[in-house]
């Protein structure tokens, strides 16, 4: 019967000492009223903005659920977003509001990041702008046409990967004990 208790009090408490993978990583938007570029369809309305940066958010908390090991954490800043892409007001009046995507205007995001492991202990951390001169030549696949984010989610899963997955995160992670 004792041990029945400990059991239930166990798992009753247990998701709170391990990390959830919405625990695993939390993002932060600096001043995102600064960015450089945070609208679709040329809006740069509050909601818009909510709406890209929560999408952003949850695409980071995808990747970081899905590429950190077990209990470690990530904290990713972001400082500033440029998005894939600019407004051409001067073309033509009808077209004051379509996004022109070209190689010249390429996606860029500046951010920070820490990571630590399970004990708390700084496995890797810096500040870099993440930015794809070739965003359009490496036309991601598993993105569709239709969403507004795919030159950026794109660009950021590979930065990920070259941050955190394989090879270069367990690197770090074993030379830290």
């Amino acid at each position: 019967m004792k041990s029945r208790v400990m059991m239930i009090a166990w798992l009753a408490f247990a998701p709170w000492w391990s990390v959830s993978a919405t625990e695993a990583l939390r993002v932060d938007f600096v001043e995102p009223e600064r960015y450089t570029d945070l609208s679709l369809s040329g809006s740069t309305t509050e909601r818009i903005q909510t709406y890209i940066l929560g999408e952003l958010e949850g695409y980071l908390k995808d990747l970081a659920a899905n590429g950190l090991p077990p209990s470690h954490t990530l904290q990713i800043t972001v400082f500033d977003l440029d998005m894939a892409g600019e407004y051409e007001p001067w073309r033509v009046p009808n077209l004051t509001n379509i996004r022109f995507i070209r190689d010249v205007y390429r996606p860029r995001i500046d951010l920070g990041y820490v990571g630590r492991d399970e004990h708390g202990r700084v496995l890797v951390e810096g500040r870099e702008p993440v930015s794809d001169l070739n965003y359009l030549m490496l036309a991601d696949p598993y993105y569709t046409y239709n969403d507004p984010l795919r030159y950026e989610k794109a660009m950021l899963r590979r930065w990920f990967e070259a941050r955190f997955g394989g090879r270069t995160y367990g690197a770090l992670r074993t030379e830290s004990r």
